[in-house]
């Protein structure tokens, strides 16, 4: 009788040693990397590169087109031959939702989650993702990091006014907020209908009862609302509306290049810009020093600029903008949006959208 005992015995001990060896690993990622990052910057590559060599490969959940995916992954692997990227792309909410399920059957598979800002605070109330405080971050542009280390944004996107210069003529286009207000431009503006950043850029440069003010009134102009930005700028091209004033200049660029009839003004006081892009590292990453060292790639002058030539407005201070921004007031939403998001959209909604639908 006694054996059965202590087989049982055994047997609970072996299972509260994996259990709690599996909780030491998760929370060992953060904290060995942590220690990595207080050496001298040559131990620390020299430290990061022999762990990864043992690991072999990374897995990227990126929400990112493939083709400016393979863009980074190729570099990144012939800079250290010895890794592979694996790269899941598709929207930032399925790769989200997909991240949070293997989480929490403990089935870990990311290493690393390229995902919107706003998102990450979700991750992290899950346990999903762990603090990365490289050293990079200090090369980060302000409003692209957070103090606590969950925060490493890789780019973000202005927000300009797109004209059809066939209808309106640059020089008669409205150049700043205030002139969006003018009874002329009635029925002739374009506004994306999901675009809360927008929003929330506006209340954090002006405030709260300015900005709502200056919304309402934006609202009695009969405003275009269409979903998608790339719908927007080719009704802006056939005319449908000579106005689209939360475009993004990349897409203005591909279709000036196209001999399409259309410029861009960034707009003045101010130029709002959409939540940045993130990369964060996974709570149960397999592959946790392979995945640091793809993410110090991703914020490294030469990662950041693939990404400039992909003409996003990159991170790093030091990395140029596909056009000079100097003098320009760029307002990114700032952190305590992330964590309003159901606030923003209602209040969106409530002020664009009919019945607040």
């Amino acid at each position: 009788m006694a054996r059965p005992s202590w087989i049982r015995l055994i047997r609970r001990a072996l299972c509260l040693i994996v259990l709690c060896g599996a909780s030491v690993g998760a929370a060992s990622v953060e904290d060995n990397l942590e220690k990595l990052n207080r050496l001298p910057s040559k131990a620390r590559a020299e430290a990061l590169e022999r762990e990864a060599l043992k690991e072999r490969e990374l897995v990227w959940y990126g929400a990112m087109n493939i083709e400016r995916a393979a863009e980074l992954i190729r570099p990144f692997e012939a800079k250290y031959p010895f890794l592979k990227v694996r790269f899941q792309g598709g929207g930032a909410s399925r790769l989200l939702e997909q991240l949070l399920i293997e989480h929490r059957n403990k089935k870990h598979r990311a290493d690393v989650i390229n995902t919107r800002r706003s998102f990450v605070r979700v991750m992290v109330k899950e346990k999903a993702v762990v603090r990365y405080r490289t050293p990079l971050r200090e090369f980060l542009r302000d409003g692209f990091a957070d103090r606590e280390g969950y925060v490493n944004s890789i780019y973000a996107q202005p927000r300009v006014f797109l004209i059809n210069t066939k209808v309106v003529p640059l020089a008669s286009a409205p150049r700043t907020f205030d002139a969006l207000l003018e009874p002329k431009w009635k029925d002739m503006l374009g506004l994306e209908s999901t675009d809360y950043d927008w929003l929330a850029s506006l209340i954090d440069y002006y405030g709260t009862n300015r900005a709502l003010e200056f919304a309402k009134n934006l609202a009695r102009q009969n405003l275009q609302l269409r979903r998608g930005t790339s719908l927007l700028s080719q009704l802006v091209v056939a005319g449908e509306f000579p106005v689209m004033i939360d475009a993004f200049p990349e897409e203005a660029i591909d279709l000036k290049n196209a001999r399409a009839p259309v410029d861009f003004l960034f707009p003045e006081p101010f130029v709002p810009v959409k939540t940045p892009t993130t990369v964060s590292l996974a709570a149960g990453a397999p592959h946790p020093h392979a995945a640091a060292l793809f993410i110090d790639f991703l914020l490294s002058q030469q990662g950041q600029e693939i990404m400039a030539q992909q003409r996003r407005w990159v991170s790093r201070k030091d990395v140029r903008y596909l056009t000079d921004l100097r003098g320009k007031k760029m307002v990114i939403p700032s952190h305590d949006w992330d964590e309003r998001q159901v606030e923003l959209i209602k209040l969106f909604n409530d002020l664009f959208l009919k019945d607040g639908k």
